[in-house]
């Protein structure tokens, strides 16, 4: 099975997709330690999905953080170009072992995909869009989202990865 971009899913059913951040390693908090066996399995399931999906995707120790690159996700939506940023931001965390957490990384992404570079640098810098981030983590938290991907369509959502079946589902039943 390939993969089917978001989009295509958004626009086959008229719908409209709102990216929200969430951070599954929230900056300045300490994660308790994990139990023995859980990266192995955690790693595993990476590649486990890879397989199934069809998508290349490999298990990324760069990236231990991702506030600045929501960050400039909020930045490239307010740009028009929020899903070009999210498939770049994918594939540079699970296909080019890149730390998407990196200012630098993160501006000559914005660059690849058309933001201008210098006004994005300053956004993540002077951290503009920090708090809607801080926002949407809050939201998440109030409606019980405990992990990603997360999609929501009415009061009804579904947590991890999803076929475009399941997707379809969950729209019609909104």
């Amino acid at each position: 099975m390939g993969k089917i971009p978001l989009d295509q899913v958004a626009k086959e059913h008229d719908v409209e997709v709102e990216w929200k951040a969430f951070e599954l390693r929230p900056e300045g908090v300490e994660l308790p330690p994990k139990p023995p066996g859980y990266m192995e399995q955690a790693k595993a399931n990476v590649a486990r999905m890879s397989e199934q999906y069809g998508i290349e995707m490999k298990w990324n120790e760069q990236s231990k953080h991702s506030r600045h690159a929501l960050e400039g996700a909020k930045f490239a939506e307010q740009h028009g170009l929020g899903n070009e940023y999210h498939d770049a931001m994918f594939r540079a965390h699970f296909q080019q072992d890149k730390a998407i957490n990196d200012i630098d990384t993160l501006v000559e992404i914005a660059g690849k995909i058309g933001l201008d570079q210098a006004s994005f640098r300053d956004a993540l810098e002077t951290r503009r869009y920090q708090q809607r981030v801080i926002e949407d983590t809050e939201e998440a938290q109030q409606i019980g989202v405990t992990g990603i991907p997360c999609y929501i369509a009415g009061n009804k959502g579904v947590m991890g990865a999803q076929t475009y079946e399941s997707l379809v589902q969950l729209i019609e039943e909104a």
